[in-house]
């Protein structure tokens, strides 16, 4: 099984992407599947996300407290990100065992700190991580142990031990988080949220103290009513929306 934590769709796809091609199943990582997890002998544990802060979500790190996996089992997990890693990792490696850990690089999408990036660009990272995934995947299938082919970056102890930290007792704050008179009240924010951080009352959404700052609220708004105090005023928005056919460069 692999399971996968995703809020505008890129770690979504990856993790799908590796279930088509090592014939496996895909679970959504949520509030709702944070019940334990038994990973049993023979059995294979993959895990995919994407960097936040140079460190694991953390919902994924919940997640892991209730994952048991048994020495016989074979563990793997890949991060998409949007350059580099950290030492995220290193995180994951200390939480449980993996026998193989990538990262693969997907388009930016953290509009608090800037604007995504444009689709030719976007397109182009997705399809060299398709490539990157059908690799990975050879790895995957073979059971192959020892694999390690993470881009860390510079400066990623700091990054990953201060930023991260920083970034999860400050940054997560829903009190930024507001909505302009576009907003429709049709609810897509509160079923998208992983966390069910959000509550739609008198057709308005409200959002209470467990944001996961995975943006899916903001990104996946149809009337791109919804905002992040004054920073995400000027960035686009982004949801992964490539057909295989693009990716592939067909037609």
């Amino acid at each position: 099984m692999i399971y996968y934590f995703s809020g505008t769709g890129n770690s979504e796809w990856a993790a799908r992407t590796l279930a088509r091609l090592t014939n496996d199943r895909v679970t959504r990582i949520t509030k709702k599947t944070l019940a334990p997890v038994m990973i049993e002998e023979g059995e294979t544990f993959g895990l995919v996300f994407p960097i936040y802060a140079w460190s694991l979500p953390q919902m994924v790190s919940d997640f892991l407290k209730n994952v048991s996996v048994h020495t016989g089992a074979y563990c793997y997990a890949v991060c998409t990100c949007g350059a580099e890693a950290g030492c995220a990792m290193r995180v994951l490696r200390s939480k449980v065992h993996m026998d193989g850990v990538w990262s693969l690089v997907m388009p930016d999408n953290y509009i608090v700190a800037y604007s995504v990036e444009d689709d030719q660009r976007s397109l182009e990272k997705v399809r060299e991580a398709n490539t990157r995934l059908q690799e990975i995947a050879t790895h995957i299938r073979a059971r192959e142990s020892g694999c390690a082919d993470v881009h860390v970056g510079k400066f990623a102890f700091v990054k990953t031990f201060i930023g991260g930290h920083l970034f999860n007792k400050y940054a997560r704050s829903s009190k930024p988080f507001r909505t302009s008179y576009d907003c429709t009240g049709c609810g897509l924010c509160a079923k998208v949220c992983p966390s069910e951080n959000i509550l739609v009352a008198d057709d308005m959404p409200f959002w209470s103290d467990d944001c996961q700052q995975c943006l899916a609220c903001i990104h996946r708004c149809p009337k791109r009513a919804i905002e992040y105090g004054k920073s995400t005023e000027k960035h686009g928005r982004y949801v992964f929306h490539f057909a295989q056919d693009q990716i592939e460069g067909k037609g």
